[in-house]
């Protein structure tokens, strides 16, 4: 039996736990979570506002946005995509997570980083830490579309 019930996805409304959305034609689809996962990891909180949780979005965006600009602020290093050394990788790795925030660290690194004091080595970490604080938010964002999460 080909019975559409079985492919219909449960509302995220508690009062309404079967209640579909209606749209001309039929039943909304919910947002694929690899695209929202996507997108949240190439502008942070964008998935969460996608999904209509402007509070979190606001909070990923602020807390990943402020960890990068203070990260640069302080000279921290923008690692390379390409490195000889493998933790010259991880640490591309963990700074181009942040997103778009990775692309205006590496266009408005001007001076270059300042390592030689601790000021600069923490600006590393706080970029890095910028980073893994937007995968968070994107795995978050994707465990939402895929309805594992409120």
């Amino acid at each position: 039996m080909n019975d559409s019930s079985d492919h219909e996805i449960p509302s995220t409304n508690p009062e309404l736990p079967n209640a579909q959305p209606a749209v001309a034609g039929g039943v909304k689809k919910a947002p694929d979570g690899l695209s929202i996962a996507i997108v949240a990891w190439l502008v942070p909180g964008m998935g969460h506002f996608l999904l209509g949780r402007k509070g979190r979005a606001i909070l990923f965006f602020i807390a990943v946005g402020g960890l990068a600009v203070v990260g640069s602020v302080m000279r921290g290093n923008v690692f390379p995509p390409r490195s000889v050394d493998p933790f010259g990788t991880l640490g591309f790795l963990a700074d181009a997570a942040s997103g778009v925030f990775y692309l205006l660290a590496r266009v408005f690194e001007r001076a270059g980083p300042d390592v030689s004091r601790a000021a600069g080595d923490y600006g590393t970490r706080f970029i890095a830490a910028a980073g893994v604080v937007n995968l968070i938010g994107a795995f978050d964002a994707y465990e939402i579309a895929t309805g594992r999460r409120r």
